[in-house]
């Protein structure tokens, strides 16, 4: 994928054109949220992405976020050596102390991709965030190397973060939607997960709704989006990935503090499959072959 590095403006103008918010500096590295539950076994495009990533470096699989780290550890660890990745280790801490008295930042060195797994997204952030391990992960992806995530994982990579709110029903104003900082690999955008599966619009449309500075990026299952200098996403794996640009919203209630259900007017939803890809920089959605399209990706 073609990166551009021109400097990028925020706007105040409703158009089309009108650029997305920007990271200072576009970084060399490649961003894989992943909307969970990526295929382990057999033909497993995500999985396939990231051990190409990883080449003659190292894997790290950091298991923060999880309840039961040990079993999700085997887990990646037995598909990614399947997938032919020898160098692989574990990032796993339980209190934030840790990662204070003893930075392990030993454990990035010749890393190639790091890879956050599922759980609890809050987890990962307040045991990691703002430490020097992060800081190292951040130098790591403006380098070159890539950073994954899935479910949890992915919602942490943004600026502002989904941090909880009804997942099944239309959004309430004064409702239990909650944002929360995030890691900051990319700004501009808010990410869900398990789009489709847990019924999330109303949720993230709150959310877009509340700041439509943001793009809302609803993820399915079995699906990812590769970022690829803050420039273009593009599809791969089973599923969709919705774009919600709210932008043009002419009218919303969410400011009036009321428990009611939220309206929003002037929403625009894209949806994209295998393939499509988004430009980010414009808000503009690209039809593309999904084959052709993974083949790059896995085998640039």
């Amino acid at each position: 994928m073609a990166k551009n590095n021109s400097e990028q403006t925020n706007g105040n103008s409703p158009s089309s054109d009108t650029q997305l918010d920007a990271t200072p500096c576009s970084p060399k590295g490649m961003l894989v949220v992943i909307g969970g539950h990526e295929k382990k076994e057999g033909h497993r495009p995500i999985l396939e992405l990231l051990a190409k990533q990883v080449g003659s470096g190292k894997l790290v699989v950091a298991t923060l976020a999880s309840e039961e780290p040990q079993s999700q550890w085997q887990d990646y660890e037995r598909s990614f050596r399947e997938l032919g990745v020898s160098r692989i280790e574990q990032l796993n801490v339980q209190r934030r102390e840790e990662l204070l008295t003893d930075p392990r930042l030993k454990v990035l060195d010749d890393a190639r991709v790091l890879f956050f797994a599922g759980g609890d997204q809050m987890k990962i952030t307040t045991k990691f965030g703002g430490t020097l391990l992060c800081d190292r992960m951040r130098e790591m992806y403006q380098q070159g190397a890539t950073i994954a995530g899935t479910s949890s994982g992915a919602s942490v990579m943004t600026e502002v973060m989904m941090a909880a709110g009804d997942g099944d029903t239309s959004h309430e104003v004064g409702g239990e939607l909650r944002l929360a900082p995030g890691l900051g690999l990319v700004s501009g955008i808010i990410i869900d997960q398990h789009f489709a599966e847990r019924g999330r619009m109303g949720r993230l449309l709150g959310a877009v709704a509340q700041n439509p500075r943001l793009l809302g990026v609803g993820i399915d299952e079995n699906t990812a989006l590769v970022l690829d200098g803050h420039r273009e996403g593009s599809v791969i794996g089973s599923g969709a990935v919705y774009v919600i640009d709210g932008r043009e919203i002419t009218y919303t209630n969410v400011a009036e503090g009321q428990q009611q259900t939220m309206s929003a007017f002037g929403v625009k939803v894209h949806v994209l499959s295998r393939g499509d890809r988004f430009d980010l920089t414009h808000r503009r959605p690209v039809a593309g072959d999904g084959a052709s399209v993974e083949h790059e990706l896995i085998h640039h």
